[in-house]
């Protein structure tokens, strides 16, 4: 895999983006998109695509169809070569069945899915139900899991039952009746009719005289049902040649097939005239009951078994005698399967790729339970779900139960819960590795809501996913230290480590201007944008540090504080001023030339502002518009509480204050959160509209500017376009 070209259009919140990867320089993309920008829309498009389901993307919100090209060294992509790993889904189970077996019995268990499939479209032809069919857009099985309910089976497929089903002898042979047919809803309804049920005893009453006026016969033994196979068997075996002939008691020989039908034609011919079955003739005269009635006069022996307390017998007369239909296709199933499933019971579960996947999970996660499957063959055939175990050890005491009741007791935490989840998408990544088929794995905020230690130990799986040479990687995630951490740790190629972002109203993912180094960038040389994005930094750094008092003002902490927040000395401090404080705590060597040392640094701050467009997405921008943002609503709110003669009320260490503006302005100057200090007090006098504007101010510029342990993540992840609009609508209110 070269080259990954992309064309999305209207995918469910991505209007549009086109974008080449090339993995000429690594087989792993890093991609920062602050939450709501692409990665949920980007991530369900691909999973479409995996599934096979492209006519199905779309903008969701507006109904407008979508379109997804998507195409690899210039081919489109096929569902194979795409995985999709997304933040947590509940309900995802993995098809562990491939893991747990090696190749030679993989071969074994095709040829039992062979004969499997063959023997099910018999079953379907005979019994006129489906394999699977279509329901409300649903693919739903039919046939296999009506014969389990049936017959009441504790495993959930044909295989596992095979030996029940090849014991099981059917009472009557009744393979020429379509079970669609007499288990009809409206059909059954008429079965369970009360006069029908009535007709059915009266007619069982005389069945019993008929058998008794056939002295051959013998209710239980040789029944007419019975008789009917024996001819059956005689023509198929070519019974009569060579004067062979079969005596049946109080009767003359029988030498040919057609003397054996007459007997036979004579006996339903009596059963035909009694009452009884006229009732039931007359019963099934109206639409519903004509298909029913063609079944019974062709089968009437049948009648008995249409008895409330028979139909589940029947229903397994049905299936046995579908099987006897196609015994040669029944019993290779049972050769083969009986084969494989030796090959089973001689596996080392310890030597599987599965184990493989569980001790990866366990190496490296921190979960208070371990595990292992419990219903093997049933996991690997994938006739069922595999049953995960549990176990949690408290003391010596071991505790197992099931991942069903797991969930009912509802005592995992939700990272647990996602590293279980995490745990089915290592066993699908691992037989990914195992195809050696190139495959792109499109890995949407994986390590969201893990603890740290979880958190890198996935970031040391991504690592070694990395060193694959058949896997390719796209890395999404909102989280900025994780962003940082995978492109390192995975040493992303420089091209390779992406930042999504609206241009010019067009979503781009564009190559990260500072590849984790921006205080290198800006320290450069820096002009009026660099300097004042360093202004955070510069000033933790004293406040983390030793403060030299280099300003000489008593405290190089405060003296930087001034800029970041509305001071007494806020409009008198210029480039000069705190240009020693860059090159002592910050190793900036100079200002660039073009800044005047004259310039007092807030009204620069504010020309730089207004100057910053939609389209400058970088990273100095946004800190130097939530600087000016800040300035402004102090500034604003400070003017209006000078002009407002009321009282005004505050809280300080647990006690409640009530006093003048100027009272509540000394407050606020020795109070370490000034800005909102200050907010709460313009509410308790200000206009709503403007209360409103200013709230704005709290919630999309951080209470504190600093840098952290997320460098600067909280202001990455603000828009651009909203801390522009916001820092003009500040500005207007002044």
């Amino acid at each position: 895999m070269n080259k990954l070209n992309i064309e999305l259009t209207n995918c469910f919140g991505i209007d549009s983006l086109n974008h080449e990867f090339d993995f000429g320089k690594g087989n792993t993309f890093s991609i920062y998109a602050r939450n709501g920008l692409m990665k949920t829309s980007f991530a369900k498009t691909f999973q479409l695509i995996q599934q096979g389901k492209k006519e199905n993307i779309s903008d969701a919100i507006f109904g407008e169809p979508g379109s997804a090209i998507v195409q690899i060294d210039g081919q489109d992509i096929e569902k194979k070569q795409v995985f999709v790993v997304k933040s947590y889904e509940s309900s995802y189970e993995s098809d562990i069945s491939s893991l747990l077996i090696k190749g030679d019995i993989q071969t074994q268990l095709k040829d039992v899915f062979k004969v499997r499939t063959k023997l099910l479209k018999a079953l379907e032809k005979d019994s006129g139900l489906k394999i699977k069919r279509t329901s409300l857009g649903k693919t739903v099985y039919e046939l296999e899991p009506t014969i389990v309910k049936d017959f009441d089976f504790n495993e959930k497929d044909i295989l596992s039952n095979l030996m029940e089903l090849a014991s099981y002898e059917p009472e009557i042979e009744c393979s020429d009746i379509p079970y669609s047919v007499i288990f009809d809803d409206t059909v059954l309804k008429k079965i369970k009719d009360t006069k029908f049920q009535e007709g059915i005893r009266d007619f069982i009453t005389s069945s019993d005289e008929i058998y008794s006026s056939f002295e051959y016969l013998e209710k239980g033994n040789l029944t007419l049902p019975k008789l009917k196979d024996l001819k059956k068997s005689l023509v198929k075996d070519a019974f009569f040649v060579k004067q062979n002939k079969v005596i049946l008691s109080g009767q003359d020989a029988i030498t040919n097939s057609e003397a054996l039908e007459q007997h036979i034609s004579n006996i339903e011919t009596k059963i035909q005239q009694t009452p009884a079955y006229k009732a039931i003739e007359n019963l099934l005269n109206d639409s519903k009951g004509i298909v029913l009635k063609d079944i019974i006069e062709t089968n009437p022996e049948i009648i008995g078994f249409l008895a409330l307390d028979k139909l589940q017998t029947l229903k397994k007369c049905l299936w046995g005698s579908y099987i006897r239909h196609n015994s040669i296709l029944f019993e290779e199933l049972c050769d083969k399967y009986n084969d494989f499933s030796e090959a089973i019971d001689a596996l080392e579960i310890d030597d599987t790729p599965w184990k493989k996947a569980l001790d990866i999970f366990n190496q490296r996660f921190t979960v208070p339970f371990m595990m292992n499957v419990v219903n093997l063959k049933g996991a690997i055939i994938g006739e069922s779900v595999p049953q995960v175990e549990f176990s949690f050890k408290k003391g010596d005491t071991v505790k197992t139960i099931d991942r069903s009741k797991l969930e009912k007791l509802d005592t995992l935490s939700q990272g647990e819960k996602r590293a279980l989840y995490l745990l089915n998408i290592i066993f699908d990544i691992e037989q990914i590795k195992n195809t050696g088929e190139e495959t792109l794995l499109v890995i949407d905020d994986i390590a969201d809501s893990f603890d740290y230690k979880n958190k890198y130990a996935i970031i040391e799986y991504l690592y070694e996913l990395a060193q694959v040479s058949n896997i390719y990687m796209l890395i999404l995630t909102h989280n900025f230290d994780f962003y940082r951490t995978v492109a390192s740790r995975l040493s992303v190629n420089r091209s390779n480590r992406l930042i999504a972002d609206y241009s010019n109203d067009v979503l781009k993912l564009e190559v990260e201007y500072y590849q984790d180094k921006p205080f290198k960038n800006w320290k450069n040389n820096p002009k009026e944008k660099d300097i004042f994005a360093l202004l955070p930094f510069v000033r933790n750094l004293i406040e983390y540090g030793v403060d030299q008092n280099i300003s000489h003002t008593g405290e190089d902490f405060l003296f930087l504080t001034s800029l970041l927040h509305e001071k007494q000395d806020s409009r008198r401090i210029t480039f000069g001023d705190i240009e020693p404080l860059y090159k002592h705590y910050a190793g900036v060597t100079q200002f660039d030339a073009s800044v005047g040392t004259d310039v007092v640094v807030l009204s620069k701050l504010y020309s730089v502002c207004d100057d910053i467009t939609t389209s400058d997405t970088k990273l100095e921008n946004k800190i130097v518009l939530s600087i000016g943002i800040r300035h402004k609503a102090e500034e604003y709110i400070i003017q209006q509480i000078h002009n407002y003669t009321g009282q005004l009320s505050w809280r300080k260490n647990k006690q409640n204050y009530r006093g003048t503006n100027v009272e509540f302005m000394n407050f606020v100057q020795n109070n370490g959160n000034q800005t909102r200090e200050l907010f709460n007090g313009y509410k308790q006098f200000g206009d709503a509209d403007k209360i409103k504007i200013l709230n704005e101010v709290n919630i999309m510029t951080p209470e504190h500017i600093h840098v952290n342990s997320f460098m600067y993540e909280p202001i990455l992840d603000m828009d651009i376009v909203e801390l522009h609009r916001l820092y003009h609508t500040i500005k207007n209110l002044i």
